[in-house]
């Protein structure tokens, strides 16, 4: 199987609470994210969420539908989501809200395998098809969240390799 580790940051100036109700409401996503076609609770976990499967369905540009459920094994209100994935995609996925510079720091950390056989062949261009899509998923999101927050949200940095001209060639603006 094919490892993808991804990290994206963001930073708003809105609050904790305004942010948390944003990412912890999982089935608004599809009204907010382009991208996120669908979320689907699938089991409900106990008070905090831990134990929820969710669902889901995403796509970019790329013509595939992943589709993956998600497990929320560990949830700290207002500060930590952190989920297991099975299905296209298997590992771990991890928000983390910071506060940072009078704002608060949104952390996305992915840690993935694809699960489908013909994901895994060794097409030597594929790894920059997987981290294009994923930054386009991630532009989506951030402005999705802006709307949504009615504040900005910026790009602080991706996965700390000078990978951040993805998510702006995904976006139209150029260097």
């Amino acid at each position: 199987m094919t490892n993808y580790r991804f990290q994206t940051v963001w930073w708003s100036p809105a609050t904790i609470d305004r942010i948390w109700e944003a990412l912890a409401n999982y089935a608004a996503w599809p009204t907010w994210w382009r991208g996120i076609q669908t979320v689907e609770v699938l089991r409900r976990g106990d008070e905090s969420g831990v134990g929820t499967v969710l669902h889901q369905r995403w796509r970019s540009r790329v013509p595939y539908t992943l589709v993956f459920d998600l497990e929320m094994v560990r949830i700290e209100s207002g500060r930590l989501l952190d989920g297991r994935a099975s299905g296209d995609l298997e590992g771990t996925c991890r928000w983390t809200l910071i506060p940072v510079n009078g704002g608060m720091e949104i952390r996305f950390d992915v840690d993935v395998r694809t699960g489908r056989w013909w994901m895994n062949l060794p097409i030597p261009f594929a790894p920059r098809v997987v981290r294009a899509s994923f930054e386009t998923i991630m532009c989506w999101g951030r402005e999705g969240l802006a709307r949504t927050l009615g504040m900005p949200v910026e790009l602080r940095s991706t996965d700390g390799e000078g990978h951040r001209s993805l998510e702006r060639m995904a976006s139209g603006v150029e260097e």
